[in-house]
């Protein structure tokens, strides 16, 4: 199977052969960065140059003290050491005429020759000029890790002054084609090729362990993930291993598994309650409607107004119902969160208490990022709470910290039993049923609260009760708070 990705076909390969290619590469690294950046080249072309600068030197000695008697004696000498060397030697007088050579340039005028005047300058010259490339099926020497033939594409030529007595009596000029790059590597063969197999052998173990290391808690967290996928969520120890895997991003992803996994159980879990709770709720008056229906419809001479009296029920009931329906939709949408924006809380409060002028204000929340619907439902939830169970009197403050922001509203009522505190902020837990409570706007408040990772608490004795909800700052908002 393969990957496509702009058009491009990948292979689908096991980690441990992606990690063996990915590592040979950065083996291979090296070489190609000498072959591609001519650092090789430039480094053999300058050791040529050195070995000539070298050879002239003695042979210009040499040429020193026989240039003023008979140089021509010097050719077969110069043969000789073209011979051992490979290297092109020529000898020129003072005018640049070659008086000795280990070739046929007898009589050559090299005054041309830029490193030819410099050395009769009295200084070293130095040229590096092309040569015809030698054809691939000529260089035979590459079978032979022995051969001196050279078959770069540029060839050296150094001079050398010759000087007697402070004076520049002529110049030895000498040449020579340096190695190729590919054939260095050749005649370098022997020596390499026991650190390259090595290099290899440590390179693909080295790819397999980590492979190994990597793969096993992958494959252990792709194995729990078809679990999750097939509903057994099991626990935590799932993912013991992979959690505790040395591969830091490994170890990322087993922690990360397993807090999906274990909110995944809470969600389950919040569901199965939810509809356990709905379905309680919803029992009662449904139960309720279907026996006033058979009534109304078995009982044909019923007096008109018990008929009244039963139709009303009925339409109590459907009311009940709509108020748990539109409960449990915003209840919904709490939980899910939404777009959030700048809601500026004290304009918010403001609006709210044009509808409530009797309620006393204090303080200042100032600016938050959430969803303003739902801020206004928790706030204007809290006054509703407070105006209907408590005492006549509601007081309520805004406040800001450096990492909150929030409301406080407190009634001057009876107060709440301590045995329904604990209760207090579940669905569908009220002690106001028969005036139409359906127990879901304080639970509506925490989840809004939550939602905006913030929260809520509660307050109470005989004659007060404070309800104290906020949400968090995120960290902008908090350096300018």
């Amino acid at each position: 199977m393969t990957w496509r990705r702009g058009g491009w076909p990948l292979p689908r390969l096991p980690l441990q052969l992606w990690l063996l290619g990915s590592y040979v590469l950065v083996l291979s690294l090296p070489l190609v960065a000498v072959l591609a950046t001519g650092a090789l080249a430039w480094d053999l072309v300058a050791q040529t140059q050195e070995d000539l600068e070298h050879q002239g030197v003695l042979v210009a000695m040499v040429a020193a003290e026989r240039m003023k008697g008979r140089p021509e004696g010097m050719s077969e000498l110069l043969a000789e050491a073209k011979a051992q060397t490979l290297a092109g030697i020529r000898i020129v007088n003072d005018r640049a005429i070659v008086v000795a050579s280990s070739g046929d340039t007898l009589g050559d005028d090299l005054s041309d020759d830029a490193e030819v005047v410099a050395a009769l300058k009295g200084s070293r010259g130095l040229a590096i000029k092309p040569r015809d490339p030698v054809p691939l099926s000529s260089r035979s020497s590459y079978s032979s890790r022995e051969s001196k033939s050279r078959h770069a594409d540029v060839r050296v030529f150094v001079a050398v002054p010759v000087v007697k007595d402070g004076e520049v009596l002529g110049a030895v000029v000498l040449s020579r084609t340096p190695r190729e790059e590919w054939q260095t590597f050749w005649q370098m063969a022997p020596r390499l090729s026991g650190g390259a197999v090595l290099a290899l052998a440590l390179t693909t173990a080295l790819a397999i362990f980590a492979g190994w290391r990597a793969s096993r808690s992958l494959k252990l967290l792709a194995l729990a993930s078809e679990r999750i996928a097939a509903g057994h969520l099991g626990t935590d120890d799932t993912f013991a291993e992979a959690r505790d895997s040395r591969i830091q991003e490994t170890a990322l992803l087993g922690n990360a598994m397993a807090l999906m996994a274990s909110r995944l159980r809470a969600r389950l879990a919040y569901i199965s309650e939810f509809a356990g709770n709905v379905s309680h709720e919803f029992k009662t008056p449904v139960s309720s409607l279907r026996g006033t229906i058979e009534l109304l419809r078995d009982d044909e001479e019923m007096p008109p107004e018990q008929r009244t009296r039963f139709l009303n029920n009925a339409l109590a009931d459907l009311d009940r119902l709509s108020n748990l329906v539109g409960g449990l939709l915003r209840l919904a949408r709490a939980e899910e969160g939404g777009p959030r924006e700048q809601v500026n809380l004290d304009a918010l409060v403001d609006e709210l208490l044009r509808r409530h002028p009797d309620i006393v204000l204090s303080g200042s929340a100032g600016t938050v990022s959430g969803v303003r619907e739902q801020l206004d439902t928790l706030v204007t939830n809290l006054v509703e709470n407070a105006r209907r169970h408590g005492g006549p009197h509601v007081r309520m403050e805004r406040w800001r910290t450096a990492t909150q922001a929030g409301i406080t509203v407190e009634d001057d009522g009876p107060g709440i039993p301590p045995a329904h505190l604990t209760a207090l902020f579940e669905r569908f837990y009220t002690t106001d049923r028969a005036r139409g409570g359906t127990g879901l706007g304080l639970a509506l408040v925490k989840a809004i609260a939550e939602a905006h990772h913030g929260g809520v608490t509660v307050e109470s004795e005989p004659g007060r009760t404070r309800f104290r909800a906020w949400v968090g700052l995120p960290p902008a908002t908090r350096e300018k708070a």
